[in-house]
């Protein structure tokens, strides 16, 4: 029987741009407690916005944060990675040479952004949300730094391998959207996420599903015996899990119906 299921969000929980999560999901979380399995939302975004994603069961669930960089239960941080800051603020001048990107930086309890543009500060503020706050150097943050992220509305993942020979020996360096492109401290992604909730709670791979749709989803599913990629998922992340679905909640309602296994 399964123990534990964890799922990408954008482009895998959530579909085709949408913003909240599907009443049948919710449901199916909720029916998925009451069997004794727990969910985690694995994600590149921040714990303060997965909580508001996921309001209803906010409180039942576990949390893969910031890519990885920070794991969390009932309100418990189970791990951390933070960036030495030297490194940090090498990689902040980088992203801020460049005109056509916006930078990121993720703390424990907000985001800090130093926007070039108006329009990427309404963004984070009106559609990301969540604790963000705008400051005139982002260098002053104080912070432990969890996570460093660039975005362009044109798109990043053309520029992943350049970030990579920059970066790639001192940090971990993946795409995550269209649009955006995170750093974490090198120990730091999905899979690791997966391995802390496995350790805490005593459970296996053979328990455990997880579900995504891109390169930084790689990780997570290499750690669990039951590995979905959604049908719009890149190749290498279908090359990758074992099963294919359309949707996550096609599977959790056949996991549901079965128990709480996963038989084809």
């Amino acid at each position: 029987m399964l123990k534990l299921i964890a799922s990408d969000i954008d482009g895998t929980l959530l579909q085709n741009g949408k913003r909240e999560l599907s009443l049948k999901a919710v449901e199916q979380i909720k029916q998925l407690k009451e069997m004794g399995i727990l969910f985690a939302a694995a994600s590149g975004r921040q714990y303060a916005v997965l909580r508001n994603l996921f309001e209803p069961v906010k409180d039942d669930i576990a949390y893969i944060c910031e890519n990885g960089a920070m794991v969390v239960y009932k309100g418990k941080i189970l791990h951390k990675d933070v960036f030495e800051r030297a490194l940090a603020e090498e990689m902040a001048h980088s992203i801020l040479n460049r005109e056509d990107m916006e930078i990121i930086v993720s703390g424990e309890k907000s985001y800090y952004i130093q926007p070039k543009r108006k329009a990427f500060a309404d963004y984070m503020l009106q559609t990301v949300k969540g604790k963000v706050a705008v400051v005139d150097d982002i260098f002053k943050v104080k912070e432990d730094i969890l996570k460093i992220s660039m975005y362009r509305e044109s798109g990043l993942e053309e520029m992943l391998p350049y970030w990579k020979k920059l970066f790639g020996s001192q940090a971990t360096v993946v795409t995550s959207g269209h649009a955006w492109l995170d750093m974490m401290p090198m120990s730091a992604d999905k899979g690791k996420g997966i391995r802390v909730l496995q350790k805490h709670f005593l459970i296996s791979a053979d328990a455990c599903a997880a579900f995504g749709d891109n390169l930084n989803d790689l990780e997570m599913l290499h750690e669990v015996t039951y590995s979905f990629a959604v049908s719009n998922a890149k190749e290498e992340v279908k090359e990758t899990a074992k099963y294919e679905t359309e949707r996550v909640e096609t599977v959790l309602e056949k996991i549901i119906q079965q128990g709480g296994n996963w038989n084809e």
